[in-house]
């Protein structure tokens, strides 16, 4: 019967020791679909304001050839991949890396951008 008691205490101790890594990964920071949605936002953030830009130059033949041309310097986000964050100092603060493929006129370019992920009203947020 003593012999018993050690080996739950063993087995308890062990479930404990495994599991903790695992349930603080999961619980704290943010989850790589999480930062690719928040980067695909931003994104598409950007779009609408120039799309609202424009709307704004109205519709004379000079508008639209700006806009043509503004629309082919603009980056669009091809793929998020490869997101990695850590805790940072700050309390809910991250700082993460992604590899990013964006698409300026007709080259696809990628890189590797580092960010900042924080948590503001139980919500993610990029900031630069």
């Amino acid at each position: 019967m003593k012999m018993a008691d050690p080996m739950k205490k063993t087995i308890k101790i062990s479930a404990v020791l495994l599991l903790t890594p695992i349930l603080v990964a999961c619980s704290d920071g943010p989850s790589s679909s999480e930062v690719e949605t928040l980067i695909k936002a931003q994104y598409t953030q950007v779009d609408s304001l120039m799309e609202s830009a424009m709307g704004d130059v109205g519709d004379s033949e000079l508008a639209s050839a700006m806009s043509s041309m503004l629309s082919g310097m603009m980056p669009k986000l091809e793929s998020v991949k490869n997101v990695s964050c850590n805790e940072s100092d700050a309390k809910d603060t991250y700082l993460c890396t992604a590899d990013i493929t964006q698409k300026l006129g007709a080259e696809s370019q990628s890189d590797t951008a580092s960010f900042m992920v924080v948590k503001v009203n139980d919500e993610w947020v990029l900031r630069n």
